[in-house]
């Protein structure tokens, strides 16, 4: 049995260090997993009713519609987690070590303050939008918006966890490490 320090699975040190996270993330990406079969099988199922039994059903397109806003929110956090967000890296490239981690733990702040406003006022839209109803599925709207306070919040937290790991680790930074930093070394 592979050590957590050996885990291939685990891109991060504090994945192949700490198992709560590691499950913490594992569990995301298995509920992510599972939101987008769901997502799968309601387009299936809208096509198959509509199509072969020409009797659509009204709720599957909608109810796929907010799991796919649900998938997106958290995908947002998942990616963070796992440090998969599209960036540039042209210049954290030529950058030597240092700096390279200044750029990422900037950059990764950046995205938290954000990420935090953006869950403060999605917050407050699900808290305002408590009495709406879909309708199709007669589903509370605040449970739709409340995606986006989760997935902001989850890419928060895990750029959190990024800064800290990346203090307290440089070398785990990725670019920071790249064919410049090597050369100045």
């Amino acid at each position: 049995m592979a050590r957590p320090e050996e885990d291939a699975d685990a891109p991060d040190r504090l994945e192949r260090r700490s198992r709560g996270y590691r499950l913490a993330v594992n569990a995301e990406r298995i509920g992510l997993c599972a939101v987008l079969v769901a997502v799968f099988g309601l387009l299936v199922l809208q096509v198959t009713t509509r199509y072969v039994f020409g009797t659509p059903l009204s709720w599957t397109e909608e109810t796929a519609r907010f799991l796919l806003v649900w998938l997106t929110f958290l995908g947002a956090g998942y990616l963070m987690s796992r440090r998969l967000h599209i960036s540039v890296d042209l210049l954290v490239a030529r950058l030597g070590p240092r700096s390279a981690v200044a750029v990422d733990v900037g950059a990764t702040a950046v995205a938290v303050a954000a990420s935090a406003v953006m869950a403060v006022a999605a917050a407050s839209l699900a808290h305002m939008s408590g009495d709406l109803r879909a309708p199709a599925t007669q589903l509370p709207m605040w449970t739709v918006h409340t995606a986006a306070v989760a997935g902001f919040a989850l890419t928060s937290l895990h750029g959190l966890v990024n800064i800290a790991v990346s203090l307290r680790h440089p070398e785990d930074v990725p670019g920071a490490m790249g064919p410049a930093a090597k050369e100045g070394a």
